[in-house]
């Protein structure tokens, strides 16, 4: 009987050990690979992918843990759909969360206000004249 206690004891703490060793995510990335899947494969579903990332920020924001380029992809999601404050918003929080973001970012965001306020257009016309 001891020597089954004994088993016992040892199998409960080999599983208690190995369950500490269960992998830490360092981010929430929620549902995003999997909702980025399905959007590739069907881009009809892009209600859906942008849900996705909204649930996922919301969630990385409730326990500090927004994973890297979440809040960018939503920004471009925003930007396409011709929400461009709503873009601006996601860019900045992505370089606030992100900082090595920026450089990039800052430039989506310089184009992005170009091509609103119309002198990119602009540009354009002086180059075919």
């Amino acid at each position: 009987m001891k020597k089954i206690g004994w088993k016992l004891a040892a199998i409960a703490m080999v599983a208690a050990t190995a369950a500490g060793c269960a992998p830490q995510t360092r981010f929430t990335w929620g549902n995003y690979e999997s909702s980025l899947y399905a959007y590739y494969k069907s881009p009809d579903q892009r209600a859906q992918y942008e849900a996705s990332l909204v649930k996922a920020i919301a969630l990385g924001r409730k326990n500090g843990k927004i994973a890297p380029g979440l809040c960018a992809e939503l920004g471009y999601l925003q930007m396409e759909n011709g929400n461009l404050v709503e873009a601006q918003k996601d860019f900045a929080e992505e370089m606030a969360l992100f900082p090595e973001s920026r450089p990039f970012l800052t430039n989506v965001v310089q184009r992005m206000s170009t091509d609103k306020n119309g002198t990119d257009g602009d540009k354009k016309k002086e180059a075919q004249s």
